[in-house]
């Protein structure tokens, strides 16, 4: 059964976490930050979700009814104080996520055939196919070390693992590394 409850908005991100916290199934990959809001709000209103998301200029209204619980320079994390709701959010997007952690663990990008420039990167990430593509994977296992790789990686395993149970003070301490 895929984990319909973890739902990133891009083919990349949903490369990412299934590479980072793999599952059997998959997750419940949308297009776009409006349809992961849709899917927790209509599909998922009383169920447990995590929706994954880039930290846009223009926000989506469903964002102002959560609370941070904590935040990296990337990454940022929120808790709806009624519903069983998380968001994650990737300050600016993936894509210079990606490559503020490849620096940070001195990766060379062109090893794995990608440039190191944010906007050809970002048409890389853009295709369908980066979805399943094998190099981005390679790519995130010699990206596993990073930082923020490593809150990500944990504070996901701990909403899993936890689900209806988690709690913002824990999550909280994964993100500060306590």
């Amino acid at each position: 059964m895929a984990e319909l409850y973890i739902i990133p908005e891009c083919y990349v991100d949903t490369n990412l976490l299934e590479t980072l916290v793999p599952t059997a199934k998959g997750y419940n990959h949308q297009k776009g930050c409006n349809n992961v809001v849709k899917v927790m709000k209509e599909k998922l209103a009383d169920e447990f979700a995590v929706g994954i998301v880039d930290k846009d200029k223009r926000q989506i209204r469903y964002v102002d009814e959560f609370e941070e619980v904590g935040h990296t320079d990337s990454l940022f994390f929120y808790k709806h104080p009624d519903k069983a709701h998380y968001l994650v959010m990737i300050s600016p997007a993936v894509d210079g996520f990606i490559l503020k952690c490849a620096e940070d663990v001195e990766t060379d990008m062109e090893q794995f055939g990608f440039s190191s420039d944010l906007k050809s990167f970002t048409e890389q990430t853009k295709k369908v196919s980066s979805k399943e593509d094998a190099t981005f994977k390679n790519l995130f296992q010699e990206l596993k070390n990073a930082d923020e790789v490593v809150v990500l990686k944990k504070a996901l395993k701990y909403l899993k693992e936890n689900k209806y149970q988690s709690d913002p003070e824990t999550l909280k301490a994964i993100i500060e590394g306590i």
